[in-house]
């Protein structure tokens, strides 16, 4: 029985957590990092959020809107928005020690200043830790 129950979970995980994409990252207004140079040089100066995901990741869908709502306007002009995908780029993700996704971090001259991890976490909360880091 308790095999059983373990093949289930497995099952329904696997399920929730397939390989295709729930969101078209090419649509947004976030940086694609494809690659370790390209993040250092973006992170080096000024204030950066990157956005860890996976692009089949429900969690990462979820959290998404409100990492993307901090794009529009004209209030972060000088921050600079960018997201990893987490299963492209791991040499980013090991560097970074991002553990698990989907994860928020925002840097200041390439120090971390504030990282988020999970999902649920507003706009107004990413909003405040990126005035903070202004």
């Amino acid at each position: 029985m308790k095999k059983i129950l373990v093949l289930l979970s497995i099952g329904l995980f696997a399920v929730g957590c397939g390989d295709d994409p729930i969101v078209d990252t090419a649509t947004n207004n976030l940086v694609d990092i494809t690659s370790q140079k390209q993040f250092d040089d973006e992170v080096k100066s000024g204030v950066s959020l990157i956005f860890y995901h996976a692009s089949w990741c429900t969690k990462c869908a979820a959290q998404r809107p409100a990492v993307e709502a901090l794009t529009s306007g004209t209030e972060f002009t000088d921050v600079f928005f960018a997201e990893v995908e987490f299963e492209d780029f791991s040499d980013i993700v090991t560097s970074r020690n991002v553990q698990g996704f989907p994860t928020v971090v925002i840097y200041k001259d390439n120090e971390e200043q504030k990282r988020f991890t999970g999902q649920g976490h507003s706009e107004k909360e990413l909003r405040m830790a990126l005035e903070a880091a202004l």
